[in-house]
């Protein structure tokens, strides 16, 4: 998703003369419903899918469900889908199945993508990084130990060619942030095995600790810190709940388990609480019990499937009226409105213009930041926008940590709880269907090379350990499915210039060079990106205004210039919609002058011109994000 990113020339040379003179003082994304899909109860195998809400463990049933009915399934999930894969049908004489349904959290539609399992299996599991979901063991016939990856960015299956080091089926998976863990099965006989996936490099592994208990057909939910594998069948069934530690791979017995013994169950995760539903004692139960995360206690909401069935499969997401990707509005928030600028230099405002990308007009959404701001720094988790960093010139220490945040879904703003690690301001961001990434940016003492993490799940900031080679602000940054891109900037001790491409890797958090810069050295610029290209555009260096737009191409990380804006600027902002990128604001410092223009470029032709609509009032340092 396109981040607008900014940043200001005019802010830098009024902020090194006050350094100078001693003048500066120094979200998953939490899903909101978990989808139970499929299974046998007890006497055909059936399509149904529930809902659980999250928000009140209410279940219902959205109306769509699964295109084939099946047992023996696996789940995964993407920000915006979920995908439903494998299976057994008939209960008569049962066949195995590759198929793989797809949901959508945006409607709650589902369909076939099109792309199935290069394997045909059933009773397999299934994790998820932020790029892929990986469905891994099975039954065949005989028990495989195939891993198979579905690329959530262009839904194709393939086979990365590792696969588990012991052949089962019947087993369970949680993940981590950086690794998934199949659990138990039945190889035959019934097994204690734990495997491990390194999701930054698809390697498998056996981390060497297993489940305390050999068991089949149990289930798994996951929170930030722990996995937790429930029930299963030993034989009889049980009730038993085991933890994994994330932090070191350890297993322990928490010390609740679930209300019923049952195996054949499946598990969702919100935020706060794991729901482990149906399942078979034998008979068949529609029980689902909660897990709280915060305690690891143990309960019954209340509330059931409206099916008693047992093999079935779940997944957790976020049903919006807006999907992560859409893109209906772009919003340019805070900035200087200081025009022209003699002292105090900086007026920064709280204002939020929006684009409707529908016609490109703009209006004001009725709410403003919390605070007024300049050269601040956006990320986009899909149903949430949030502002870091920046400098609020009113205030001391005028550059600030503050993280705040919009709800798309009423335009309201809040703040966070969780500021940045570090104040700084002219900072860039990029982000990954988990989490956003706030790199550079300057400080009372210097330009910084720091990476700050927000988690869209719980919203909590951390430094992931990798910072930017090159320490620098006044950057531009945009996001592929894959990568974030940080591009060209300042530094001011030793003072250059810079037309440096850093890459921040979403499956491993490594930075490194791609190979390619920038074609041309400069500072102040924004960027907005397609689904196969970032564009960055415009910026200052060596006493100049530029127009030029370079383009990465993201399937080979080469850069070129591909044109001009029509008007040269810098400390500009940009958003961008599905078929189109929008440059807004900036200052002509020649002319002393902010500017209220808004240049777009056709993603389709790659032609810019202006769309006849500009900004209501003229503005730099901006920071800017699409819904």
């Amino acid at each position: 998703m396109a981040q607008g990113i900014f940043g200001l020339d005019r802010v830098y040379k009024k902020q090194v003369q006050n350094v100078k003179n001693n003048n500066f003082d120094s979200w998953p994304e939490s899903a909101t419903y978990g989808y139970f899909g499929g299974g046998y109860d007890g006497s055909d195998y059936v399509t149904t899918v529930d809902r659980i809400d999250f928000s009140n463990e209410t279940l219902s049933l959205p109306g769509n469900n699964l295109t084939q009915a099946r047992s023996g399934l696996a789940a995964v999930s993407s920000s915006s889908y979920g995908y439903f894969g494998g299976g057994n049908f008939p209960p008569s004489t049962p066949s195995i199945l590759d198929t793989v349904d797809r949901i959508d959290f945006s409607n709650e539609t589902t369909s076939a993508p099109g792309n199935n399992l290069p394997q045909a299996r059933g009773y397999l599991a299934a994790v998820s990084s932020n790029s892929y979901g990986y469905f891994g063991g099975g039954f065949t016939p005989p028990y495989a130990a195939t891993v198979d990856r579905i690329d959530f960015s262009n839904e194709t299956t393939s086979a990365p060619g590792n696969n588990l080091p012991q052949a089962r089926g019947r087993l369970a998976a949680v993940s981590s942030s950086s690794y998934g863990y199949f659990g138990g099965g039945f190889t035959p006989p019934y097994a204690a095995t734990v495997d491990r996936i390194d999701f930054s490099n698809e390697t498998t592994s056996a981390p060497g600790n297993n489940l305390p208990q050999a068991r089949r057909d149990l289930a798994a939910v996951s929170s930030s810190s722990y996995g937790y594998f429930g029930g299963g069948f030993t034989p009889p069934a049980v009730a038993t709940v085991d933890r994994i530690d994330f932090s070191n791979e350890t297993f322990s017995a928490p010390g609740n388990d679930l209300s019923q013994a049952r195996n054949g169950l499946a598990a969702v995760s919100s935020s706060s609480y794991g729901y482990f539903g149906g399942g078979q004692l034998p008979p068949n139960v529609a029980t689902v019990d909660r897990l709280d995360f915060s305690n690891e206690t143990t309960s019954a909401p209340g509330n059931d499937l409206s099916q008693a069935r047992d093999g079935l499969a779940a997944v957790s997401g976020r049903a919006s009226y807006r999907q992560k990707g859409s893109r209906t509005y772009g919003y340019f928030v805070g900035g200087d409105g200081d025009n022209p600028s003699p002292p105090p230099y900086d007026l920064a405002v709280a204002t939020v213009d929006r684009l409707d990308f529908s016609n490109e007009t703009f209006s004001s959404p009725g709410n403003n930041l919390p605070e007024a701001r300049i050269s601040l720094a956006t990320v986009s988790s899909g149903y949430y926008g949030y502002f870091g960093g920046g400098r609020d010139p009113s205030v001391s220490p005028n550059i600030v940590d503050k993280v705040d945040r919009i709800d798309f879904s009423n335009e309201t703003f809040s703040s966070l709880t969780h500021d940045l690690t570090q104040a700084r301001l002219g900072l860039a961001a990029v982000s990954s269907n988990s989490y956003g990434y706030f790199g550079g940016g300057q400080t009372s003492n210097g330009t910084e090379p720091t990476v700050d993490r927000l988690d869209f799940f719980n919203e909590t900031t951390s430094a992931p350990g990798n910072n930017l080679p090159q320490e620098r602000f006044l950057l531009a940054a945009v996001s592929s499915s894959s990568y974030g891109y940080f591009g060209g900037g300042r530094r001011i001790n030793p003072s250059f210039n810079s037309d440096r491409v850093e890459r921040l890797d979403f499956s491993n958090e490594t930075v490194s060079e791609p190979g390619e810069n920038l074609t041309l050295v400069r500072y102040g610029l924004a960027a907005v990106s397609s689904s196969s290209y970032g564009y960055f555009g415009g910026g200052f260096n060596a006493g100049d205004d530029l127009t030029r737009v370079d383009r990465l191409d993201f399937s080979n990380e080469t850069t070129s210039d591909i044109g001009d804006l029509p008007q040269a600027r810098s400390g500009l902002a940009a958003v961008s919609s599905s078929s189109y990128g929008y440059f807004g604001g900036g200052e002509t410092p020649s002319q002393n002058l902010n500017l209220d223009r808004v240049d777009r470029i056709d993603f389709s032709n790659d032609t810019l011109l202006l769309p006849g609509n500009n900004l209501p009032a003229a503005k730099e340092s901006m920071g800017a994000l699409s819904n």
